[in-house]
């Protein structure tokens, strides 16, 4: 009797090590996760051009792709009102594909990435007049909703991509 206890208690440790080893494993997965997230949900880029070219060679190569611009937001400007006059340069400029757009939000299930949408690219000048580009990993972002979302919005990737090939400085 005195063995099978002894099995008991053994197999018992073990179970209890595993157990703790997989919730440490987890707990640090998870710290993991929150440290390396923002850094792979935005893509910055240095653009090769000063700003203003840089704003304007965006909205250019988009129209040329079949995009629109609806909307470019000047924030320096924005924030300048409110008494904030140390703001470097800042825009954001919507894109919309609209064939894109409707093939998504054609079925209410997908609706819920309005949030998301239109696309964006931040364009924005440092203190020391270095131009980058910011704009959201629609890719990576894109493989968490899976069906059609991700279909078209890998093809949205490409296409971003694309209008940014003669813009960015590697």
């Amino acid at each position: 009797m005195r063995t099978g206890e002894n099995y008991k208690s053994f197999f018992a440790r073990q179970w209890s090590f595993a157990l703790l080893w997989l919730i440490v494993g987890m707990i640090l997965m998870g710290i993991i996760a929150w440290k390396i997230m923002p850094h792979m949900m935005l893509t910055i880029h240095k653009s090769k051009l000063p700003f203003d070219e840089t704003v304007t060679a965006i909205n250019m190569s988009a129209k040329k792709h079949g995009w629109v611009v609806p909307k470019i937001y000047n924030f320096q400007e924005s924030l300048r009102k409110f008494g904030y006059e140390d703001m470097t340069k800042i825009k954001v400029l919507s894109l919309c594909q609209p064939h894109y757009a409707y093939k998504i939000l054609k079925e209410d299930s997908n609706k819920k990435v309005t949030a998301i949408m239109p696309c964006r690219f931040g364009v924005y000048e440092t203190k020391d007049g270095q131009v980058y580009i910011s704009e959201m990993n629609i890719r990576l972002m894109s493989k968490m909703f899976g069906g059609i979302i991700e279909k078209v919005m890998g093809r949205v990737a490409e296409e971003e991509e694309e209008m940014l090939k003669d813009i960015i400085g590697e």
